[in-house]
């Protein structure tokens, strides 16, 4: 009986140390809370002062590591964009020899209308625009040889991005929409970059409605990079060279006259527009299956002669490694509503065909 109570009174003690020892350490924290409100402001000022330093550190050792210049700002002019051999600051990390590019623009050349090929480069130098345009904003040295860059009120973007069933939009209305927004937004201190716009729909549709934003861009003078593979804009003369501060440029990539030689991008920009969007050379560089490159290649000279297509040979309509029996089997045995009722004839051809096989 003693011995319990002894327990009983060790265990009472212990219970009220643990109390005291947590009472202790709520009213330490709660004078610390104290102490921390009393200098909340100044606390707040040094982090902001530090994450300011630590981005200034960033941008300064990417610089230093990777080649940048320091950019001039062209403050007494509005729009122009000057930039020698420049390059994407990502893209040029991932890529064994990234190829430099120049870009002009001011009042008298407000809109690249950029065409070429898929692979060449395109969408990538409207980004790489895009981003060095920022990066000036931000305060930053420029990845290339020389900049000289206005101050603009804002970067307008239209380009494609990830499908998600959550937006009740088709991927062209999701397009007009983003058009929609720049129309309404930009202003002479703008850059938009627009990437292949008008895509979505039927060619006819998409040229006129692409032609019709590069106007309505032209009207409200603001600087744009546009993409497209429209090229019937120039050659049906919706929109004329220089005309309305447009310059035509182009992607370069070097197509060979063999037809067994693969097309090499140059990513290279030239003033003019292209030839061609080199669609089947691009199938055939994607590993697109060569009886389909060449049944492509047959039907866009056809269409061009304005002969009618033909229909495959019936020994190339069907790639199938089937037999003809095999065939006749397949045809027989779909053709069959449902074969527990079937009529002991078509059970009996079924059978002969099989063992034909």
């Amino acid at each position: 009986m003693f011995v319990t109570n002894t327990e009983n009174v060790f265990h009472r003690e212990s219970n009220f140390q643990s109390q005291i020892v947590k009472d202790t350490e709520a009213m330490v924290v709660s004078n610390l809370e104290e102490e921390v409100l009393e200098v909340e402001s100044e606390l707040r000022s040094t982090f902001s002062a530090l994450s300011d330093l630590d981005c200034i550190l960033s941008l300064a050792g990417c610089a230093a590591d990777l080649n940048f210049i320091k950019p001039e700002i062209a403050a007494e002019e509005e729009g122009v964009i000057q930039i020698e051999n420049g390059r994407h600051p990502l893209q040029e990390l991932i890529v064994d020899d990234y190829i430099p590019n120049d870009t002009q623009m001011d009042s008298d050349r407000r809109m690249l209308v950029v065409t070429g090929p898929n692979y060449s480069g395109k969408s990538c130098y409207a980004r790489q625009v895009g981003v060095l345009v920022y990066m000036l904003h931000l305060g930053s040295f420029l990845p290339c040889d020389s900049a000289r860059v206005s101050v603009f009120d804002q970067i307008l973007v239209a380009f494609a991005d990830v499908e998600s069933c959550a937006v009740p939009q088709s991927t062209f209305q999701k397009d007009l929409t983003q058009m929609a927004g720049i129309m309404r937004k930009a202003t002479p201190k703008t850059l938009a970059l627009v990437d292949e716009f008008g895509k979505g729909t039927a060619p006819a549709s998409g040229i006129a409605v692409m032609t019709s934003a590069i106007q309505q861009l032209c009207k409200k003078r603001c600087r744009a990079v546009v993409t497209t593979h429209f090229l019937e804009m120039f050659s049906l003369g919706l929109l004329e060279y220089g005309k309305g501060g447009v310059k035509a440029v182009q992607m370069s990539v070097f197509v060979p006259e063999s037809e067994d030689d693969d097309a090499v991008p140059l990513f290279k920009l030239e003033d003019g527009v292209a030839s061609s969007s080199a669609g089947l050379v691009v199938a055939r560089l994607a590993g697109l299956n060569k009886k389909v490159v060449n049944r492509a290649d047959g039907i866009i000279q056809a269409l061009r002669s304005g002969r009618q297509v033909k229909p495959l040979p019936e020994s190339m309509n069907c790639n199938s490694p089937f037999q003809a029996s095999v065939k006749s089997a397949i045809r027989l045995f779909l053709a069959v509503d449902g074969w527990a009722d079937a009529s002991d004839e078509d059970v009996e051809l079924l059978d002969e065909l099989v063992h034909v096989m």
